[in-house]
């Protein structure tokens, strides 16, 4: 999302730095892109990233007149631009914080971390988040008094698929099943699975996971014991997952949260419906692009497969939703203009 902003803006002109350990995949033309080198010492128990982080920002603004700082995360993001600007001079940096979820929902809320969440955000010039449910959540944890400007993620025109558009229901064919994940426990993939295993029980499907992280071994153990290895496939991350979206019939989540969830959107932008948790912004997104369950539910999110699947006119009316809203609603058209204006008002 940050890459895509940032090309968007490029595009338009600015001058735009983009900093992080590995260069995005599909970095636009005109993004300047800076990596940050880090090296250990015991005596920093590992590699601080963000202290790295500081350091090049600080850097950025005594060489290229950087003054505006966009953190997305709160922890460690908004932090190492708080450290920059005490480095350059306090009040220098006009820093904007953009809160995408497990920031505030699973890490900020920690005890351990919540003084110095709460000092991020209250430091930053402007604070944004990707959801309306993000924005309450945010306020309930750290304080009613921070304003919270909601700006969704949105797709912008090169990642629309050229042959998007609504989709006809898999009648007469086997359905596929797609998922993007980053595997780990808050995405609950062995709830997900379990429910393709339902699923497998009363139709044939096969399912597409794409992604990497620590509970994919786990997925895929409960995937030999449910007997699922003919149809379930684990494809591990992708630059691009635009491939397997198009090859797939219906995006599956299972998340315990989720603020936004820019694969429901992607998914979305190729006209597949979803079927997943009510949790979070995830009904902010979906609208009526889907059917949301209650959360931890397998059984129930079976359920909604089995209903989009067997019922063609349901899942045709799904699609139709899925792709408009992700094709208006969460256009670059649509959303940019509130990043324009935000930028202009703090511009120093």
């Amino acid at each position: 999302m940050a890459a895509d902003l940032a090309g968007c803006l490029a595009g338009e002109g600015h001058e735009v730095h983009l900093l992080a350990v590995r260069k995005p995949g599909a970095l636009r033309e005109g993004v300047l892109f800076h990596p940050i080198t880090m090296r250990g010492d015991p005596l920093l128990q590992g590699r601080p990233y963000d202290l790295a982080l500081a350091a090049r920002l600080a850097e950025l603004h005594e060489q290229r007149g950087v003054r505006v700082v966009h953190a997305h995360y709160a922890l460690p993001h908004a932090l190492s631009a708080l450290l920059a600007d005490l480095c350059v001079g306090r009040g220098t940096l006009r820093i904007v914080t953009t809160l995408h979820g497990t920031d505030i929902t699973l890490v900020g809320s920690d005890p351990a971390y919540h003084r110095v969440v709460r000092l991020g955000l209250q430091s930053s010039t402007r604070l944004t988040a990707v959801s309306r449910s993000l924005a309450e959540e945010t306020r309930r944890i750290f304080g009613e008094d921070l304003e919270i400007q909601v700006l969704p993620n949105f797709l912008p025109p090169w990642r629309f698929p050229p042959e998007g558009g609504p989709r006809r229901a898999p009648v007469g064919r086997e359905p596929v099943l797609v998922h993007l994940s980053t595997f780990r426990s808050v995405k609950r993939v062995r709830d997900l699975v379990l429910s393709i295993g339902l699923v497998q029980r009363e139709t044939p499907v096969s399912a597409v996971l794409v992604g990497e992280g620590p509970d994919r071994p786990s997925a895929e153990a409960l995937v030999r014991t449910l007997g699922l290895e003919e149809r379930v496939r684990f494809v591990g991350s992708l630059e691009d997952p635009s491939e397997v979206l198009a090859g797939g019939d219906l995006y599956l989540f299972s998340s315990r949260t989720e603020s936004f969830g820019l694969g429901l959107l992607e998914a979305m932008s190729h006209g597949l419906p979803v079927a997943g948790p009510r949790v979070g912004g995830v009904s902010e997104v979906v609208g009526k692009a889907g059917i949301l369950v209650p959360p931890a539910r397998p059984l129930a999110l079976a359920g909604a497969v089995l209903e989009l699947l067997k019922n063609p006119a349901r899942y045709e009316a799904c699609s139709r939703m899925a792709f408009e809203r992700a094709s208006r609603q969460f256009s670059s058209e649509r959303v940019l203009p509130g990043w324009r204006k935000l930028f202009a008002e703090i511009a120093p």
